[in-house]
């Protein structure tokens, strides 16, 4: 496998004229307001040692570290809850009776995650401004086919139907949003880098994270305090990020979910709280859903655990944004907070944005 090298360097410099990157592979992944970030492909830890000396005596490279794979290698250990409760629609499990009419109308959405399908009928009118594979580097096509699903796309398509489903039984919750569909099946941290600057060029005002990062490097951070000040013109791009479905404390960490910028949300089910603990967490989210599964052709999915609570907090805010878009991200935080209490209610925090609505 590749090893990769991730270095900051200003913006005016040449990579082509830089010598340590000859005949090596480079590419940039994220631009900040005085800086980018690249990554540099190599073939081995000991040449990636050896060009990270190079980098740090060339004028213009001010930071290099490694470009870090993380990767889970357990599906479940067994200590995060069952939920008893009965799937349902992801409205009714929220309670939502009262709901705009064009919920998600005029925002846009990037889920990132491991793969879509798209052959949900019931996503036929959902707008797709970008499909895109993050680890390839390629643009996907809007529509289903055969390559599309050899992948594993059960994640993905849950989330989607969550939000953006129009089956009379199983509505989304801000179907009316724009959607930017961003594979990334490999938790390297230039992908995830990569994924953060498609959503700002394409202008995201939300960003669904429903998947866990146990360690957070300096090049992430740095994209995220960018989307966090810059991200929709100043009011901050919302990061939603998934606390964990395994027992840890945030706090003493430095996960994604950890990270000061992420809205973090985690998943509770009839009072079961799932069991990560911390003062990152926002909001507990009641689940489980039923969503669309590619294997039936049908709603049979029962989609749980804090992926699902992030998909219904992303669709949730989706919709709030587009009754009141002048809330910044901090105040859509303290929104959230104000109506978990300590489980989303998304149908009062509804009620007090459209009797409260911001005229500037």
């Amino acid at each position: 496998m590749d090893q990769r090298v991730l270095f900051r360097h200003s913006k005016t410099l040449d990579l082509d004229l830089v010598k340590a990157l000859s005949g090596r592979r480079f590419a940039r992944v994220f631009e900040l307001e005085k800086a980018c970030w690249s990554v540099v492909l190599t073939q081995s830890a000991s040449e990636s040692l050896a060009l990270i000396e190079q980098l740090r005596r060339t004028e213009g490279i001010t930071l290099a570290e490694p470009d870090w794979l993380q990767v889970r290698l357990y599906r479940d250990s067994g200590n995060s809850p069952v939920s008893r409760a009965p799937a349902a629609a992801v409205r009714q499990q929220l309670s939502l009776t009262s709901w705009p009419e064009h919920a998600g109308r005029g925002v846009k959405i990037a889920v990132i995650d491991s793969a879509f399908s798209l052959s949900d009928p019931m996503l036929d009118s959902m707008p797709v401004e970008m499909h895109y594979d993050i680890d390839n580097r390629r643009a996907l096509p809007v529509k289903p086919e055969p390559a599309l699903l050899e992948s594993d796309t059960l994640h993905g398509d849950a989330s989607l139907a969550t939000i953006w489903s129009r089956h009379p039984d199983y509505p989304g919750i801000a179907p009316d949003a724009s959607a930017i569909l961003l594979r990334r099946d490999k938790n390297w941290t230039s992908d995830i880098l990569m994924s953060l600057q498609l959503s700002y060029l394409t202008g995201a005002d939300l960003v669904q994270a429903a998947w866990t990062l146990p360690f957070t490097q300096q090049a992430l951070t740095e994209a995220l305090d960018y989307l966090s000040y810059r991200g929709r013109q100043g009011k901050g791009t919302v990061i939603v990020a998934a606390a964990g479905n395994h027992a840890d404390h945030l706090d003493d960490g430095f996960s994604l979910a950890a990270q000061p910028q992420v809205l973090t949300v985690n998943a509770v089910s009839q009072e079961v709280k799932w069991p990560v603990t911390g003062s990152h967490i926002v909001s507990y989210v009641e689940v489980p859903y039923q969503v669309y599964a590619s294997a039936t052709g049908k709603y049979s999915l029962v989609y749980s655990n804090s992926s699902a609570a992030t998909a219904a907090m992303t669709g949730v805010l989706a919709a709030v944004l587009s009754v009141q878009p002048s809330l910044s991200a901090s105040q859509l935080a303290q929104l959230v907070r104000q109506y978990s209490q300590p489980a989303l209610n998304a149908q009062s925090m509804m009620h007090h944005v459209q009797h409260n609505r911001m005229t500037h």
